[in-house]
């Protein structure tokens, strides 16, 4: 497969990168894991994450804590620096979102390793217009309380930036550079809800993204468009 995402995204040999979010988190970094099959990746979680499917982690490392509940847990973190120092590169999964699109935050996570050199968030584009709920978000309190955002209203571009730049949002445990990408659908106008969000943030939040990034996980599609 050739490696469109990891290139764009700037990923080198050596990198460790954390993927933080919802609505396409999962999918990226088993993208990311074909793209790099062969090389030494190594694929693991600080958190809790569904086990994958053989066909997803061909020719790639896993590494984790055991199995509860047809998930995969975190490793000891000692026992998954030294496997991160031995990859050329490593897919960390360092956050949960319940399979929701969206999410607020609690204090504990996401649980990014300090010695990751790359923080990937993703959110979903398709998340706009949906309502505020327990349908759409995990742990709606923390969400609102993070956004202003209300219960039963729709989700809007304002909400998103907020994510992306509060202090207790996408990025709160970031280490390294910080990475966006905005997950949307084929066929929907992507480019432009993203740009709705990006001209919601404070000027400081886009200039300490490393690059802003839209397109669909699933059908391959990505392109940048900020910084």
């Amino acid at each position: 497969m050739r490696m469109l995402y990891a290139e764009l995204l700037g990923l080198v040999s050596g990198d460790v990168v954390a993927l933080v979010g919802s609505g396409g988190k999962t999918s990226l970094l088993f993208r990311l894991a074909a793209e790099n099959r062969g090389r030494r990746a190594l694929v693991s979680t600080t958190t809790k994450m569904l086990r994958p499917a053989p066909r997803e982690i061909e020719g790639i490392r896993l590494l984790h804590g055991g199995e509860v509940d047809e998930k995969i847990i975190a490793p000891p973190m000692d026992q998954l620096a030294a496997a991160c120092a031995d990859s050329a590169l490593t897919l960390l999964e360092c956050d949960g979102a319940k399979g929701l699109a969206l999410k607020g935050w609690a204090a504990h996570e996401p649980v990014v390793p300090e010695f990751a050199t790359v923080t990937i968030g993703v959110l979903p584009l398709w998340a706009l217009g949906r309502p505020v709920g327990a349908e759409t978000v995990h742990r709606v309190e923390q969400f609102c309380t993070l956004t202003g955002a209300k219960r039963g209203e729709s989700v809007t571009s304002l909400h998103l930036a907020a994510v992306i730049g509060h202090a207790a949002g996408l990025f709160q445990s970031a280490q390294g550079r910080r990475v966006l990408f905005l997950n949307g659908r084929r066929g929907e106008p992507n480019t432009a809800r993203a740009e709705d969000i990006l001209a919601a943030l404070p000027p400081v939040v886009l200039r300490g993204l490393w690059g802003v990034f839209v397109g669909d996980v699933h059908s391959g599609t990505i392109r940048r468009i900020a910084v």
